[in-house]
């Protein structure tokens, strides 16, 4: 069975409560909502992914055809309760496999970086900071209030590209609290300067070479400044 204990073992116990009498088999019940979330969508083959799907988002609520049968019909009902979410992330350069197709049945919300408070991370905002006015000038503003229109930094961000798109994320500037064998508490990773050294400046280079980023004096001058960054 697999991965699909688990929806087997939900429906066993709803035909043991309807045997013991504790749900009568014509009692209706109200709907509970689920959520299924496709990570990265824009890398899977959608075709395979979604299959009839494809034409259910549609026609939510309503019979389309199916190859396959189930229960004696071909019948397939997208139910109102059912929620799909995909995720997606537009610097990466597969976005642009997804066809209208597949466009028109989802809508599209940006999830922009922000700057994070939470008990239960440390967030090196001032190394964020310094990170974002590699793509917008309005840092300050956008802090106070994330639905200001971001302006570009047209110093260091190519002109071919929308700061929304290819902002690094805010989770390259978290350290996670997390406990030790001994229950004392640790950050994760324990030496911050390695995320930066690995992760932040080859993006930030990678972003030179491939032109999202100005290939200038000022642009290497910065990211060798977030190179040597040091977190308090």
């Amino acid at each position: 069975m697999k991965g699909k204990y688990p929806y087997y073992y939900m429906l066993l116990k709803q035909l043991e409560a309807i045997k013991d009498g504790e749900i009568k088999d014509n009692q209706k019940t109200e709907l509970k909502n689920y959520v299924l979330i496709i990570d990265e969508i824009n890398r899977a083959n959608l075709s395979s992914v979604l299959g009839e799907l494809i034409y259910a988002l549609e026609y939510r609520n309503e019979e389309v055809d199916s190859m396959y049968e189930v229960a004696g019909s071909n019948k397939l009902v997208l139910p109102p309760n059912l929620y799909i979410i995909g995720t997606m992330n537009t610097a990466d350069r597969s976005v642009g496999h997804i066809d209208y197709a597949i466009r028109r049945r989802f809508a599209f919300v940006d999830v922009l970086p922000k700057k994070l408070e939470d008990n239960e991370i440390v967030f090196h905002a001032d190394l964020f900071k310094k990170v974002a006015e590699l793509f917008i000038t309005n840092y300050d503003e956008y802090v106070l209030n994330d639905s200001t229109p971001l302006k570009r930094s047209s110093d260091y961000l190519s002109a071919e590209f929308e700061p929304k798109d290819v902002w690094l994320g805010h989770s390259y500037f978290i350290q996670k609290k997390i406990k030790d064998d001994a229950e004392n508490e640790i950050l994760g990773p324990s030496d911050f300067s390695v995320r930066i050294k690995y992760e932040i400046v080859p993006i930030l280079n990678e972003y030179v070479k491939d032109g999202v980023l100005n290939n200038s004096e000022a642009t290497l001058k910065k990211i060798e400044e977030i190179a040597n960054f040091k977190t308090s």
